[in-house]
């Protein structure tokens, strides 16, 4: 079967590996749609996210889609041609920290397509059952594939609770920022800003819902915001940037949260201690998601959340190369990039 591994920075390569074989509680995937994520394109960039390090060829991705092509012993409630979302994380289940419910931050946890684990660019994989869930019939491969940054962006909504009522913002408006706005949006915050360099970006952001937008260049972005001299409830940073931490904990009120889900490409975050102390703020990270696929799949059940918009390209795995590239250039508007197999 057809798979694309990653050999150094910038070298992708579509090779042929052996098609698994599902074991005891697995299900085979037959992978459809895959979404080209912000992580990756670190890894194709840098060969690294901080101290995670590309040492030997590896399958990239985590964000899919794909179809129930065989059942492996002992498993129940799937069936062959279901159209499934994945849970790309494998926590151990059994470490102290699983065991207190933060499965999201076991450092036993297998993660698809990071170091030294392959992900999800690839024909067919197998993978356990119980994190394999169907969905509607209504959604297209590429949305199915855009339920994994969705569930971070309910996750990130989730640890910031309550937001219903409480102005906010979100710095970066990708697949990880307009999850954050749909899923805060549906728990039922206030005002919602949204920010970001890409005027494309903006402009779905507020067919979604933001009730304003801002170019994140502006110099005069924080004054912008924070128009009543006080600053805002919660502020989301999703763009992976410095400046947007910083830009965060200005915007916010004291007393206020910042919440940050982006991934700096150097591995340091930087913060002005006497701002923050004299806001006295709480500073939250998102960590990937925590048990929020289903009620990522329930909200687009119900409308409440719109995934149409996410993947602005797809590729075919032959050009899978050129989806990167133009996932890493963050041009012609690409929001989120998306490869297929046919």
């Amino acid at each position: 079967m057809r798979a694309v591994k990653l050999y150094a920075p910038g070298d992708m390569r579509l090779v042929e590996i052996e098609k698994p074989v599902p074991g005891p509680g697995e299900v085979l995937v037959q992978v459809k749609a895959v979404g080209v994520c912000a992580s990756d394109v670190h890894y194709y960039r840098d060969g690294r996210i901080g101290d995670a390090v590309v040492t030997e060829p590896i399958i990239m991705g985590h964000e899919f889609g794909g179809v129930i092509a065989g059942l492996g012993p002992g498993v129940e409630g799937l069936k062959v041609g279901d159209r499934v979302a994945v849970e790309p994380a494998i926590p151990c289940g059994e470490c102290a920290i699983c065991a207190a419910g933060d499965i999201n931050l076991c450092r036993n946890i297998k993660f698809c397509g990071t170091p030294p684990y392959d992900g999800s660019l690839r024909e067919y994989l197998a993978w356990p059952a119980e994190l394999c869930v169907p969905v509607p019939d209504s959604m297209t491969m590429p949305e199915i594939a855009m339920l994994e940054p969705l569930a971070v962006g309910v996750y990130g909504v989730e640890i910031a609770e309550p937001v219903q009522g409480k102005s906010i913002a979100i710095l970066g408006s990708g697949a990880i920022g307009l999850s954050l706005l749909q899923a805060a949006k549906a728990s039922g915050c206030g005002k919602a800003i949204v920010t970001d360099l890409i005027p494309e970006r903006l402009e779905i952001a507020r067919t979604l819902g933001a009730d304003a937008t801002f170019d994140a260049a502006d110099p005069d972005l924080v004054k912008k915001v924070v128009s009543d001299g006080i600053g805002l409830d919660i502020v989301f940073e999703a763009a992976g940037e410095n400046d947007a931490v910083r830009q965060a904990t200005e915007m916010v009120r004291p007393g206020g949260m910042v919440v940050v889900g982006g991934i700096p490409r150097e591995d340091e975050m930087c913060l002005t201690a006497s701002l923050i102390r004299r806001k006295g703020l709480t500073i939250k990270l998102i960590r990937r998601s925590k048990n929020t696929l289903h009620r990522s799949i329930e909200l687009v059940r119900q409308g409440k959340v719109n995934l149409s918009p996410f993947a602005t390209h797809t590729f075919p795995v032959e050009r899978v190369t050129e989806a990167f590239e133009l996932a890493m250039a963050h041009a012609d508007g690409v929001l989120r990039a998306v490869v297929e197999f046919s």
